[in-house]
C-alpha cells in the first residue's frame, strides 16, 4: 500500500512508520514471550488468544478482571491487575492498546530495555501478513458484519483465522487460529491502524463523523477510508454499502463507477435485497444481482440493518466465488454477538436487551429493531459514551429517541476523558424531543430505582451504550432469579 500522506496529515507518518517496523518484528512463533498492556479489552484479548494458540508465552495487565482475562488465565496466560514493569523484562515484544499512555510504567520499561512496543493494530497486521485478509471496516456494524463473514466462510468450507470485536456464540470466543490462507478480521479506524493492513477483500459498511478526536475533521476520516478501499488490489473485492450516501459517493469519486462493488437495498446497488420481510424473529429478503434473482437470505436477528450487513457478506461471497447457498446457510445460523441486541433475560415480565450502540445512527437502527421485536412498550436506558462524542453529536442525540415510550438517561461514561463545560446528560435531557416520558437517572443506582418505579409487564428494555450501563440489567435479572 502506498499512502498519500497529504490526504491524512500527521497520521500518515505514524502509519507508514508502523508498516515499516512490521518487517523487523520478531516472528509470532512458539516460545515468543509477548506482554499485553490492557489485555482485557475485547480486541487485545482476541489477539492474545491467537498468539497463545501459536504457542507464544503471554502475559499482561489490566485495571480489572473480566470474562476475557479469566478465559486467558485458564489457557495459561499470566495476568495482573496493576502495573508491573518487572513482567516486561523477560519479554521480546510488548503490545499496548491505544488508550495506554506513553508514560505507562510498562511502556517506559520496554523502551528503556530496547524491547519493541507496538499497538494492537500493528500486531494484527503482523499476525495476518502473507494471508488473504478479509477485513471489515466502517463507523457502525463492523463487529456484526465480520462475525457474519466468519460464519459464512466456515459454512463455505474454509477454516480462516478469525479476530472480531465481539463474542460470537457459534465460535465460543471472538478469535480463533485457522488452518487455511484466509483471515477474517474487524479493522479499526479509530486510531488509523486499519491502514496498516493489506486486505485482499474489504467490506465497508458506512462512513460517518466519529473519532474526530483522532482525525481532526471529517474529510480526513473520509480520506482514510478511501485509502483503505484503494489498498484492495481487485475492484470486485472492494465491497461498499450503497445505502450510505457519504460512503457510496466517496467510492464513486475515488474509485470510479467500476472500481468497487455495492450492496444494500437502494436501486443502484449491484447486489440488492428486495421483498424485505421483518418479523419478531428476524428478517429475510430476495437477493438480486444486476436485475437477476440469485438467491435469498434469512437472518435470525431483528433489524433491517442486520439484513443489510448480511447482504454485504453475501456480496463478498459472490466476489470470492464461494457457494452462495452455503454462505446463506451460514448467515441463517448467525444469532448475534455479545452486546449487539443481546437478549439478556427477563425481570418482572419485562425483557432486558443489551446493545453496544453509542452513535446516533447505531441507536436509531437498534431502536427500529426493538420496535420489530416487541409488542409492548419500547423503553431505552441510555448511557452516553465520551464527553467529546456527546458534545460533537449533541443535537443528533437529542433527536435520536423519537418514538420511544420511556427514556431513562444516565450520566456520561467518560472512557478516560476529562469533562467538558456544559456537556452533561441533564443538559441533553432538556433537549430530547419526541419521547413520551423521560427520566434523568445520573447514577447507575438511580437507573435501577427508575426501572423499578416505571417498568410494566411486557415492556422491552434496551440498554444502550459502550460503557457499563448493562451492569444494571445483570443485577436486576440476578435479583429476580
Amino acid at each position: 500500500m502506498t499512502l498519500v500522506a497529504s490526504r491524512l496529515g500527521k497520521q500518515a507518518i505514524e502509519i507508514m512508520n508502523n508498516r515499516e517496523r512490521i518487517h523487523g518484528l520478531p516472528e509470532i512463533e512458539p516460545g515468543l514471550a509477548i506482554h499485553f498492556i490492557g489485555i482485557g479489552g475485547i480486541g487485545m484479548s482476541g489477539l492474545a488468544r491467537i498468539c497463545m494458540e501459536k504457542g507464544c508465552l503471554v502475559s499482561g495487565t489490566d485495571r480489572s478482571e473480566n470474562e476475557q482475562t479469566r478465559e486467558l488465565v485458564k489457557r495459561g496466560a499470566r495476568i495482573g491487575q496493576s502495573e508491573n514493569p518487572d513482567a516486561v523484562e523477560s519479554c521480546s515484544l510488548v503490545v499496548y492498546s491505544t488508550a495506554v499512555s506513553p508514560n505507562h510504567s510498562e511502556r517506559r520499561t520496554a523502551d528503556r530495555l530496547g524491547i519493541p512496543t507496538i499497538r494492537r493494530g500493528t500486531l494484527l497486521a503482523h499476525l495476518t501478513r502473507g494471508q488473504k485478509l478479509l477485513a471489515v471496516g466502517g463507523t457502525h456494524g463492523k463487529t456484526t458484519t465480520s462475525s457474519m463473514l466468519a460464519l459464512a466462510a466456515r459454512s463455505a468450507g474454509l477454516d480462516p483465522t478469525i479476530v472480531v470485536g465481539g463474542q460470537v456464540p457459534q465460535l465460543g470466543s471472538n478469535a480463533q487460529l485457522g488452518t487455511d490462507e484466509f483471515a477474517v478480521v474487524e479493522s479499526d479506524e479509530s486510531d488509523g491502524s486499519f491502514l496498516e493492513l493489506d486486505p485482499y477483500l474489504a467490506i465497508v459498511t458506512n462512513v460517518e463523523d466519529d473519532h474526530l478526536d483522532h482525525y481532526g475533521a471529517l474529510p480526513t476520516l473520509r480520506n482514510a477510508f478511501a485509502e483503505f478501499l484503494a489498498s484492495v488490489p481487485v475492484p470486485e473485492n472492494r465491497i461498499v454499502c450503497g445505502d450510505c450516501p457519504s460512503l457510496y459517493n466517496l467510492a464513486r469519486r475515488e474509485l470510479g463507477d467500476e472500481g468497487f462493488a455495492s450492496y444494500g437495498f437502494s436501486e443502484w446497488c449491484r447486489v440488492r435485497g428486495e421483498d424485505v420481510r421483518l418479523d419478531r424473529e428476524g428478517s429475510d429478503c430476495r437477493v438480486v444481482r444486476e436485475g437477476e434473482t440469485i438467491g435469498s437470505l434469512r437472518v435470525r436477528v431483528p433489524g433491517r440493518h442486520m439484513l443489510c450487513n448480511a447482504l454485504g457478506v453475501y456480496a463478498a461471497g459472490l466476489s470470492l466465488g464461494w457457494d452462495t447457498e452455503k454462505v446463506a446457510f451460514g448467515l441463517s445460523e448467525f444469532t448475534g454477538t455479545r452486546r449487539r441486541f443481546e437478549i439478556l433475560g427477563t425481570w418482572k415480565g419485562a425483557t432486558f436487551i443489551d446493545d453496544y450502540a453509542h452513535h446516533p445512527t447505531e441507536i436509531r437502527a437498534t431502536l427500529q429493531a426493538l420496535e420489530q421485536y416487541t409488542e409492548g412498550r419500547c423503553v431505552a436506558v441510555f448511557q452516553p459514551h465520551r464527553f467529546s462524542r456527546t458534545d460533537q453529536l449533541f443535537e443528533e442525540f437529542a433527536e435520536t429517541f423519537s418514538g420511544v415510550d420511556l427514556l431513562i438517561l444516565t450520566e456520561i461514561y467518560s472512557a478516560g476523558e476529562q469533562p467538558r463545560p456544559g456537556v452533561t446528560s441533564k443538559h441533553l435531557l432538556s433537549r430530547i424531543r419526541g419521547v413520551e416520558q423521560c427520566v434523568y437517572a445520573p447514577e447507575l443506582s438511580d437507573v435501577e430505582t427508575a426501572l423499578k418505579e416505571h417498568l410494566k409487564e411486557g415492556d422491552a428494555v434496551l440498554f444502550l451504550g459502550a460503557g457499563n450501563v448493562n451492569s444494571v440489567a445483570f443485577r436486576l435479572i440476578e435479583e429476580g432469579n
